[in-house]
Parts: C-alpha cells; sequence; structure tokens
C-alpha cells in the first residue's frame, strides 16, 4: 500500500448547532435552536437569503477558515485556490420539495434561485464565486465517510502540484422525510452544518506561524464484516511506519455489524489506546468526522499527540485521517472568533460578531 499524502492545515472553520468556533467542535451533536444560524452576522453581505441552508453553512465554515489564515489565503493566486466538499444529504429534502412541487403544481412553480441545487456538487459550487477558486472545485459523496474522503482528495492533489490551497470539509442537512421514515425510535441526530479546514502542501515555506497540525487520509472497503480485522491490520501498519500507531482514537461508528466489527478490531489493535466513541449521525452524515478533526486541531490540548479519526459505514465505507501535531513555534492567532451569532452548547444563547477583522500572521511566500 502506496502511504497517503500529507497535507499541511493553516485555517479552520466550523458551523454546526452548539459548536460555532474549532474550539467547541468536540462538544455532543446537538439538535439546532430556532435562531441557532444568523445569515447576517455570518455572511455580512447580500445574495445570500435565498441559498438552502447547507448551502450557508458551508459558505459560512469556508469563510471563518479562510479568515483564519489571515492573508494567506487571498495571496494565492485564483487559479491556484480549490476546494473539495464532502456531503451526503445535502439537497435530498430539497429534491422531495422539487418533486412535490412538480407533482402537484408543475414545473413552473419551482423556486429558480434554488432549483440549482437539486445537484449535491452545487453545494460547493458556490464556494467557487465566493473565494474565487479557479483551480477545481469537487465533491465527494459517500455515506459515513465522504468528509474524510475530502480531506484525502485534498491531499492528494496538493500533493500532485494541482493546487496550492484547498478548502476542505463536509456539508450536511438532515435526512429528508423519506430518509427518516425508515430510522429507528431513538436514533441519533443528523448531522446538521459544515467544517472545513485550510489545507496547503506539507513542504510549502512558511514562516511558522498559524500552523494547526497536519493530515493524511488512508481509505478503504469492508465487504463484510469478517474483513475487517485484515483491513484494519493492513492500515494500521501503514499507520506506524514511522513509529508507532497514534495512541489516541476517535471513532464514529454505527451500531450495523460493520461498525461493531470495526470497533472490536481497533481495541485489538490499540489496546493500550484511549478510544473516544461517537455515535455516528443518523441518515448516514459525514460532518462529525471531519468536526472530530477540526476540533483535535483546534482545541487547547485536543492534539498534544497523534490522533486518528476512524469513521465506517454500514455499506461498508471505511477512513482514517491521520492528524499529527504541529511541534514548530505556536500559532501567532487564537481560533475562538466566532462564525456564528447564536451558540447552544450549553443550551443558552451568546452572541459574538463575526465580521472582525482578520487575524494577522507572518507567512512565507505562496507559489
Amino acid at each position: 500500500m502506496i502511504a497517503p499524502a500529507r497535507m499541511r492545515v493553516t485555517g479552520l472553520g466550523v458551523i454546526t448547532p452548539g459548536a460555532n468556533r474549532p474550539d467547541r467542535a468536540l462538544g455532543p451533536r446537538l439538535a439546532p435552536i430556532p435562531g441557532w444560524f444568523e445569515v447576517a452576522e455570518a455572511l455580512p453581505g447580500r445574495g445570500y437569503r435565498r441559498l438552502p441552508a447547507g448551502c450557508l453553512h458551508l459558505l459560512a465554515a469556508a469563510r471563518a477558515a479562510a479568515l483564519d489564515t489571515g492573508p494567506w489565503f487571498t495571496e494565492v493566486p485564483a487559479h491556484r485556490r480549490a476546494a473539495v466538499v464532502g456531503t451526503n444529504n445535502a439537497g435530498a429534502a430539497l429534491i422531495e420539495e422539487f418533486d412535490r412541487t412538480i407533482i402537484d403544481l408543475g414545473a413552473a412553480e419551482l423556486p429558480p434561485a434554488r432549483v440549482p441545487y437539486m445537484a449535491m456538487s452545487m453545494f460547493a459550487a458556490r464556494l467557487a464565486p465566493e473565494h474565487l477558486l479557479r483551480g477545481f472545485d469537487l465533491t465527494t459523496n459517500s455515506p459515513a465517510v465522504a468528509g474524510l474522503d475530502a480531506l484525502q482528495s485534498a491531499a492528494r492533489a496538493l500533493a500532485a502540484g494541482r493546487a496550492s490551497v484547498v478548502l476542505a470539509g463536509a456539508v450536511e442537512e438532515p435526512p429528508s422525510a423519506a430518509q427518516q421514515a425508515g430510522a429507528r425510535s431513538g436514533a441519533v441526530p443528523a448531522d446538521i452544518g459544515a467544517a472545513v479546514v485550510v489545507c496547503e502542501p506539507e513542504e510549502t515555506p512558511t514562516g511558522g506561524a498559524g500552523v494547526y497540525g497536519y493530515c493524511s487520509t488512508y481509505s478503504a472497503f469492508l465487504p463484510d464484516p469478517d474483513s475487517a480485522r485484515a483491513v484494519l491490520e493492513v492500515l494500521w501498519e501503514q499507520l506506524a511506519q514511522d513509529g508507532a500507531a497514534p495512541h489516541h482514537i476517535d471513532t464514529v461508528l454505527d451500531d450495523s455489524a460493520i461498525g461493531a466489527a470495526v470497533a472490536a478490531r481497533l481495541t485489538e489493535l490499540a489496546p493500550d489506546g484511549e478510544i473516544t466513541t461517537v455515535p455516528a449521525a443518523t441518515g448516514g452524515g459525514c460532518l462529525t468526522p471531519v468536526r472530530r478533526v477540526v476540533g483535535r486541531l483546534g482545541t487547547a490540548g485536543g492534539l498534544a499527540d497523534r490522533v486518528a479519526v476512524v469513521a465506517a459505514s454500514a455499506h461498508g465505507h471505511l477512513s482514517i485521517t491521520d492528524i499529527t501535531p504541529y511541534t514548530g513555534p505556536p500559532r501567532s492567532t487564537d481560533n475562538t472568533n466566532s462564525t456564528n451569532s447564536t451558540d447552544n452548547t450549553d443550551g443558552t444563547d451568546s452572541t459574538r460578531k463575526t465580521h472582525g477583522t482578520p487575524p494577522a500572521t507572518t507567512k512565507g511566500h505562496r507559489p
């Protein structure tokens, strides 16, 4: 197996109920409360209000991540900027709404501003005019792991020289009514919101400020639960090539046979490891694993050592993102800038401004 490409992370952004900044991304997945996201605060300006909720959340998270880099992101030539976004449910409810409108009223009654978003790729495509991305703008779609797959695709593109900086992450909306009809009672909350990291090639010159850490992602497919033993053993050997395998493991797994097999095998492979178990979101959402990556990078003490974020789907998709801490000079900025107007982490509302001066950093030349 070829070792995956590794990339450097220099900016973080997250928009979810209860976690509107990176240092809160490790908190529990919460159901949204009224007013948890205010467009005018998160996205000052015109042209946003008619966009689907998921698109707004993605734009706000990407804006926060780009601002987190200070002037770096805007210094990159437009043809060297790109994006890769994972999603599994964005637009699903909208498509059902469109279907019902066409059946009941006819296609002429579809809302023009939202019609393009019947394609999942349009959620990520809106990033291109927003941030002048002229490199590429891709969408990955797989239950549970699409967000980590987006990180893997970004790292590969950077290593191949296709871009100098990539906005990578995930966006999710709640599953549609038809999808939820098959959900069991008492199911865990769905993924809602977006999380984005700003990624660069590992070897790009830097002045030493503004680096959170490094990421590389491994992926595989498990045709059945019994295959988890052999597949994970190979992946774990790959993770340990540069030394010991990660001691800290965050698992985002469902209660399927595949999820149980992956969890059991990880316990065997890391008997002395610290394993944090996070239930997978209802509907195969892919946001929670990326939230764990953002939280580990952006929370004080969240990345004292290497961490592996492991996600798997009931269908057999498996992805592991290996997060390595940055050991150089500390960042000259903090990551507590809010990217949303209302935060219900503790059940109460608090207001934080989102459109202040971008943080100042000193960084090296960008190609």
